[in-house]
């Protein structure tokens, strides 16, 4: 690895934990309620039951989803930056 290379690495470590850090920053500013949830009680509705029937799955309120997002963004990102130094 020459030293341009080396820098690039850093510099894409860097912004990664940055990313990282305003990640886990939304997740505890936000908290585990969905948007809807947030606006029903900022406007002072009440909260709506969760509906059992639907299809496919929520991110919202589960850290686990988020953190696996994220970790497939840095993946696809640090691939992306192989190949375009590659070619």
């Amino acid at each position: 690895m020459n030293k341009q290379e080396i820098q690039g690495f850093f510099v894409f470590g860097v912004l990664a934990v940055v990313i990282v850090l305003i990640t886990l920053f939304a997740l505890e500013s936000t908290g585990t309620m969905g948007i809807e949830d947030r606006y029903n009680h900022a406007v002072g509705l009440p909260l709506e039951e969760e509906e059992s029937g639907e299809s496919g799955f929520s991110l919202e309120g589960n850290p686990l989803f988020y953190l696996g997002i994220l970790g497939m963004l840095v993946v696809i990102s640090l691939v992306l930056y192989q190949y375009h130094f590659r070619v």
